[in-house]
């Protein structure tokens, strides 16, 4: 009888040996998938972000995108930042003012410019590519004379005796001609008290604002 309880504790003892080696086993197994995994992670990680920080390779050389924006900091940082303190300025007037440009007036301004252009043989973007513009920057730059507009127009006119001030100093034109430029010399009046309007709103705008400098571009 003693013999075959032994034999048995033998046995269970053997069983659980086992069972514990293959749960070891299976443990080392686990964790080989998760080293196996986190590596897989992290090199994908590596090739994902190397966009977000690298810019160029040149000869296994990195050029970092910190760098290229540094660089376009020295050149034209100041530019930029004072376009971007001009456009909040004229957002914060537009609001005060309940002025407001819609992406749709802003497209329909695009396709206007795109239909004259094509008429007369071009394209808007080889128009563009010459001026160094993207269609981004013609929308905004739309959307800033739109603003302008709304906020200024309504308080510039054009008198009878500037019409004809322009007629004489540009003159003499042909018989009956003047007349029938006087609309499209309105216009023209028009167009340059505007730009000097908005140049002296903006230079105002500028200098009533509370407008704090962090970085000095030089």
């Amino acid at each position: 009888m003693y013999e075959t309880n032994k034999s048995e504790e033998a046995v269970k003892h053997s069983e659980m040996e086992t069972a514990a080696a293959a749960k070891m086993q299976q443990k080392s197994l686990r964790m080989y998938g998760v080293v196996a995994l986190v590596v897989v992670l992290i090199l994908g990680a590596i090739l994902y972000t190397q966009g977000f920080i690298v810019a160029a390779k040149v000869n296994g050389e990195s050029i970092s995108r910190l760098s290229v924006i540094g660089e376009l900091e020295n050149q034209a940082g100041a530019a930029v930042l004072d376009s971007m303190i001009l456009d909040i300025l004229l957002e914060q007037a537009a609001a005060e003012a309940n002025v407001v440009v819609t992406d749709l007036e802003v497209a329909s301004e695009i396709a206007a410019i795109k239909s004259q252009i094509s008429e007369q043989g071009g394209t808007l973007e080889d128009l563009l590519a010459q001026q160094g513009l993207t269609r981004e920057s013609l929308a905004k730059q739309i959307k800033t004379q739109k603003i302008l507009a709304a906020l200024l127009l309504s308080d510039i006119s054009v008198t009878e005796e500037e019409i004809n001030a322009f007629i004489e100093a540009n003159g003499p034109f042909p018989e009956g001609q003047a007349e029938t430029l006087r609309p499209q010399i309105e216009e023209q009046i028009k167009n340059q008290k505007f730009n000097t309007a908005a140049q002296s709103y903006i230079t105002g705008l500028r200098t009533q604002a509370n407008i704090q400098y962090f970085v000095d571009y030089e």
